[in-house]
């Protein structure tokens, strides 16, 4: 059996592309667990719960990247501007799951590649050429093949997810800008800390959760902290153009979920929409593929 040196095991893109898979298969199930509490509990005591536990994965992954020192940072506000942020689109995206199949869930979240190439060019400032703003254009109109108009499915559940991709594409819109400066498991523990406390401070009264759903919630918590380390830790180590795909993943994972958890099964305006919207994220990812071919590396946010 071969071994990995430290450095191979850095910049393997086959390393890169198993923990990105395993990441979002994770995070499927995390959603999955906050789809199955989202009768019982309010948005706010879900993200709390969620976000205590985790910070289980975190603190053993600041114990396996050398300590304490690896959450030194100079740039407090930018954490906590960035947790806010991932505080919001959580609240949004934990209301969401408990109002729309898990499958519509996800091709709404997917919209989140159109929201940053949108935003890039608002507030970032970065050149869109004519055929990426067209690939939001056609990804949009899939949000509206999906959404039916007049047909009454544009309630509350399917605003608050795509208001979730919209704070999810401001969050990585600020990474971005952060560039290498900062540990991504800094970014973790800081985001998960504000996540609980704001979440605590929003809480109307501590809702005590059973022995089962708690339970329920470590799964969630544990498995959406691990996600993201796994996540962080795959971009640290394959181009982001090799790895981006592997977030459309979720949709089958989603799918086979609602499907043998929840008897949920998406109808042909979602599948025909998810795949606009998939098709223009796609489209999106080759057009920055292309324009950045020389500098297809491992992702610029300093890892595990």
């Amino acid at each position: 059996m071969t071994v990995l040196s430290k450095a191979q095991w850095r910049a393997s893109p086959g390393i890169g592309i198993a923990l990105v898979a395993i990441g979002y298969a994770v995070s499927s199930i995390s959603d999955s667990a906050v789809k199955w509490l989202s009768g019982g509990y309010s948005a706010s005591t879900m993200v709390f719960y969620t976000g205590l536990f985790s910070l289980v994965p975190m603190i053993v992954a600041v114990g396996f990247c050398g300590g304490p020192a690896v959450l030194r940072t100079g740039r407090p506000g930018i954490h906590l501007l960035r947790g806010g942020l991932g505080l919001s689109g959580y609240l949004c995206g934990y209301y969401a799951l408990g109002h729309m199949p898990l499958a519509d869930f996800y091709a709404m979240v997917f919209t989140a590649p159109l929201f940053i190439t949108a935003l890039s060019a608002v507030i970032a400032r970065e050149p869109v050429c004519r055929q990426r703003w067209l690939a939001v254009a056609v990804g949009f109109a899939g949000v509206v093949v999906m959404v039916r108009p007049g047909a009454g499915l544009a309630g509350p559940g399917t605003l608050a997810a795509l208001g979730g991709s919209v704070f999810f594409a401001l969050s990585v819109l600020l990474v971005r800008r952060m560039g290498g400066r900062e540990k991504a498991v800094a970014f973790g523990c800081y985001g998960a800390l504000v996540m609980v406390c704001g979440a605590g401070l929003l809480l109307p009264a501590l809702e005590l959760p059973s022995r089962h759903d708690l339970m329920l919630f470590a799964v969630s918590g544990i498995g959406m902290g691990s996600a993201l380390l796994c996540i962080f830790a795959a971009f640290g180590r394959a181009p982001a153009a090799v790895l981006a795909p592997f977030q459309y993943s979720q949709m089958i994972w989603g799918v086979l979920a609602g499907l043998f958890l929840f008897g949920e099964w998406p109808d042909r305006a979602v599948a025909l929409g998810s795949g606009l919207v998939v098709g223009a994220g796609l489209y999106i990812l080759y057009r920055e593929t292309r324009s950045s071919a020389p500098g297809l590396r491992p992702g610029s946010v300093d890892v595990l």
